[in-house]
């Protein structure tokens, strides 16, 4: 069960820093469905992980973090349909 949680937890950490970079140089827009959907599962990931390790500020910041990103992909799809 370890590497299963350990792996998932690597996965999430490299999807947040994924994101991140191409945030940065402007790949992608924060406003972007896949930079949402990379810091959702990120976010899920790693709250696995670090519930599994008993780490529950971690898990809390973790989950937050997915529901802020779910909360900026519905908000941003709901703008871009209404545009539409």
């Amino acid at each position: 069960m370890d590497l299963i949680f350990n792996t998932l937890g690597w996965i999430g950490a490299l999807l947040f820093l994924f994101s991140y970079f191409l945030l940065i140089t402007k790949k992608w827009l924060a406003t972007s469905f896949a930079f949402h959907l990379c810091n959702i599962i990120g976010g899920i990931f790693l709250s696995m992980s670090t519930f599994y390790d008993a780490s529950y500020p971690a898990t809390f910041v973790n989950l937050v973090w997915a529901l802020i990103a779910a909360y900026g992909m519905y908000n941003d799809q709901y703008k871009k349909n209404k545009l539409d």
